[in-house]
């Protein structure tokens, strides 16, 4: 229980400082922005003369199991040994603890 209310307000401080810095447009994950706001941003930049021929849509499978802990650590705008404990608390699968390398945990808490 700790350790959640530990990650909620982390999450309440970090927030306001992801929203300010990161790019506007991306849409996914964030709380303020929906598939609508998505789908007018692409309307508006494909309805102008000489605007792209294709769209790319991708899903990086595995993507975030393979995010480095050090590039977190130094992009990341929070307390480094909060977060490193968090990259690194591991998990239980099938009653055996497996330790976390790279990768975000699973399961983290969205509010």
């Amino acid at each position: 229980m700790h350790d959640r209310v530990e990650q909620a307000l982390a999450l309440l401080g970090l927030d306001p400082v992801s929203e300010t810095t990161a790019d506007h447009h991306s849409y996914g994950f964030r709380k303020v922005c929906s598939a609508q706001d998505a789908m007018g941003a692409i309307y508006n930049a494909l309805r102008r003369k000489g605007s792209a021929d294709w769209i790319l849509e991708a899903d990086i499978k595995g993507c975030f199991d393979h995010i480095n802990h050090k590039w977190l650590n130094e992009n990341i705008p929070m307390n480094k040994r909060k977060l490193t404990q968090w990259l690194k608390c591991g998990y239980l699968e099938k009653r055996t603890f497996n330790t976390t390398d790279e990768g975000t945990p699973q399961g983290g808490l969205w509010i």
